[in-house]
């Protein structure tokens, strides 16, 4: 992956708010790997392949997700990669998978069994399968190139495994693909996320995305940390309301807050914090004033 696309892909994610991202085909070498250190995202983690670089699944997570990360299991070929640890008080284990384009059955029972042994918490699955769950819905054509004892099989171990199609799941009887074959003539959907069935409870939406830096579409899935404590709101100052239209009314309340309250029987230090909630009352107050005057006024020039 050039450094312009890496860039790209980086702005990409960041516009549409991802917090964790899972890419196949990022064309990595083993011990050839680029310093991939972003501003945004910052954290890492990749399955590379010592000879092909045609292959590589790769894991990325935005600075703000606060991921904690605890264990990494990958194969040595660039077909998977499996990254655990926690945000917030959650465990995760994130699996990202690019299948083989054939043999996709061998292959996943294999890779599904290292997960199993590998995965705790709430497991997310996703990658590029390289074949059509259900090629009646999943493909263009209604048809497979794989057949339907292969297409059984997968469908079964994945059921076995505890997995669901999360777009498939919200959207049952909907067509949208997430690749195009030229070979084939027809659009494919090969590229999935699944969840266990408990956890599909913390799932908001899944969508498909339109085909623009690869040849495959992005899949998207929102979904909430359970247990997540909120985060605590810290009011700002609005610098502006510091003007000096402003100031010398909030510096006469301020010095009426100090005459009323300083009597002598209140230690200072308890007179000083609580002016601070005061004069913040009055800050917000005047704010939304302000605020009010201002849409009034645009609202008179409509």
């Amino acid at each position: 992956m050039p450094l312009k696309k890496r860039s790209q892909v980086c702005h990409f994610l960041h516009k549409r708010k991802i917090q964790v991202a899972c890419l196949q085909e990022t064309h990595f070498r083993t011990n050839h790997v680029p310093r991939l250190s972003h501003m945004l995202y910052n954290e890492w983690f990749h399955s590379t392949s010592p000879q092909n670089a045609s292959k590589g699944a790769s894991i990325a997570f935005h600075k703000n997700t606060s991921f904690i990360h605890t264990s990494t299991l990958s194969d040595a070929d660039g077909r998977y990669i499996y990254v655990k640890g926690t945000i917030g008080p959650q465990l995760y284990t994130f699996c990202n998978m690019y299948a083989t384009n054939v043999a996709q059955v061998s292959w996943l029972v294999t890779a599904l069994a290292e997960l199993e042994t590998f995965a705790e918490g709430i497991t997310v699955l996703s990658g590029d399968l390289n074949l059509t769950l259900i090629p009646r819905l999943d493909s263009s054509t209604g048809s497979s190139a794989v057949s339907k004892a292969a297409l059984q099989k997968v469908n079964t171990t994945l059921t076995r495994a505890g997995f669901i199609d999360v777009w498939r799941s919200m959207h049952p009887n909907d067509k949208d693909y997430s690749f195009y074959s030229a070979s084939h003539k027809s659009y494919q959907r090969l590229d999935y996320i699944f969840l266990k069935v408990p956890t599909l409870q913390y799932c908001i939406s899944s969508t498909i995305g339109n085909i623009l830096l690869s040849d495959h579409a992005p899949v998207f899935l929102t979904m909430v940390v359970p247990n997540m404590p909120k985060s605590e709101f810290r009011w700002r100052l609005n610098e502006t309301l510091l003007s000096n239209s402003n100031i010398s009314k909030l510096s006469q309340l301020l010095r009426e807050y100090f005459r009323l309250n300083n009597t002598g029987d209140v230690s200072f230090t308890t007179l000083w914090e609580a002016h601070k909630p005061v004069m913040r009352g009055h800050f917000i107050a005047l704010g939304a004033l302000l605020k009010n005057k201002s849409r009034r006024k645009l609202k008179g020039s409509l």
